[in-house]
């Protein structure tokens, strides 16, 4: 009988894992969101399941900020001035919904954005409280405010976005121009993570009108938005004018680029908001880290099209051979993934959590995550994945690739070179199965 050479590195990781399984947490830790700000007011938040929504693009003539190529599948307007509405700037076959009808008045809606688990494209519907949707949905609710401290008699009218997905709950509130909302407002909002608010005056509240808002929100953070920048087309007052005016008891997280990590996990009680300085432009990455990340992710995507073909029945194949069902690889590959990046990350910041979704070693003990997910589906989730450690890398910024992280098991060069290695290693594992002669035919 032939037997079975298997490399130093298979050993290596079999022997971590199961000296190491008992450490980790439940699976059920909430995934955290990315929430990114382009300039201006623009805004996209980008959940795991990789639902993009993009929030008020700015045209290109407003000078200051460039094309961020950015694709969505929701785009949301909170009224129609031209730095909030160029929704042709954003890519993909995406849904818009206008804060504002044809006569410049709210257009109150309450909507769902989803995509159920083996349907090709999200869908955009209207919000029902005894629906059954996903944990991964995002809910958007348009709230009325006015542009301006007349009751929009002077620039009109103004819709904030309350949008609820993975736990977090947060508020893009547009061009805001009340000096402070109404008790009503107030309600409408509830709990906040996270405040996105203009701070630059002129067209909307300035800075000390923007720390009465924070007072009645109390939300976990704050990002400025709208505010004066060299080149820009309008005239607004800088960010500075709004920070000088901070008391000691808001804090500032500054973060490398333009994205803030978010997740419901580590919700708590704080004795004020923080906020968040960030720039609109992603953080940028070493040229070593970013041949790291080509390279594992060029081994991931050539094994999407091993799974995508195969059915529900394929997946869930126990082999007679007693070896590992397609989908336990898949799991595996993902799940190593995501919890030794997720190590990493937390150790840096307090939003991010060990996320362990690796499934039991053995045959026997193994349980599906997700037993009726398709080949392609169980593809999708090595794409999102990837996704996931692409779009918290900035978390990276300023570690030794060629040491251990705080609370990683591995040094950050070779993680990257084990992943690159793992995901081949285990579809090459599941392409043998195909030639075994209990493989079903679909």
């Amino acid at each position: 009988m032939k037997k079975r050479i298997f490399p130093a590195c298979v050993f290596a990781c079999i022997l971590l894992l199961s000296s190491l399984t008992w450490a980790f947490p439940s699976a059920s830790v909430p995934m955290p969101l990315a929430v990114r700000w382009w300039g201006q007011s623009m805004v996209s938040i980008e959940t795991f399941w990789n639902l993009t929504v993009v929030i008020d693009p700015y045209n290109l003539k407003l000078g200051a900020y460039d094309d961020p190529q950015l694709a969505g599948d929701l785009v949301l307007v909170t009224h129609e001035h031209f730095d909030h509405n160029n929704v042709e700037m954003v890519r993909g076959e995406h849904v818009v919904l206008r804060g504002l009808d044809k006569d410049g008045k709210v257009q109150m809606f309450h909507k769902v954005l989803d995509r159920l688990p083996n349907q090709d494209r999200p869908a955009v519907v209207d919000f029902n409280p005894q629906a059954t949707s996903t944990e991964n949905a995002l809910v958007v609710k348009s709230i009325a405010s006015h542009h301006d401290d007349q009751q929009g008699a002077q620039r009109g009218h103004n819709a904030m976005f309350l949008i609820e997905t993975c736990g977090v709950r947060l508020l893009h509130a547009g061009d805001l121009g009340q000096p402070q909302l109404s008790d009503e407002q107030v309600e409408q909002i509830g709990r906040l993570d996270l405040l996105l608010l203009p701070v630059g005056g002129v067209y909307t509240i300035d800075a000390e009108q923007a720390l009465t808002i924070i007072h009645q929100l109390r939300p976990r953070y704050v990002i400025p938005l709208h505010f004066g920048v060299p080149e820009l087309a309008v005239d607004l007052s800088p960010r500075d004018d709004f920070l000088k005016l901070l008391p000691k008891s808001l804090q500032k997280k500054t973060v490398p680029g333009n994205t803030l990590a978010l997740s419901a996990y580590r919700r708590r009680d704080i004795p004020s908001p923080q906020v968040v300085l960030m720039q609109p432009r992603p953080w940028t990455m070493p040229d070593e880290l970013k041949t790291l990340f080509r390279q594992k992710e060029q081994a991931a995507r050539s094994c999407v099209p091993v799974y995508q073909s195969l059915s529900v029945n394929q997946m869930n194949h126990r082999p007679a051979n007693g070896t590992h069902t397609p989908r336990w690889n898949v799991e595996h590959i993902c799940g190593r993934e995501l919890g030794f990046f997720t190590q990493i990350f937390a150790g840096v910041d307090p939003e991010m959590s060990h996320i362990d979704l690796n499934p039991q070693q053995m045959p026997t003990d193994y349980v599906a995550a997700h037993p009726d997910w398709s080949g392609s589906e169980e593809a999708r989730q090595i794409e999102r994945t990837q996704a996931f450690t692409r779009r918290f890398a900035y978390l990276l910024d300023g570690l030794d690739l060629n040491t251990k992280p705080d609370g990683s098991f591995w040094i950050l060069n070779r993680l990257f070179r084990q992943m690159a290695r793992h995901y081949p290693e285990h579809t090459d594992n599941v392409k043998e199965k195909f030639l075994l002669p209990d493989w079903p035919k679909e």
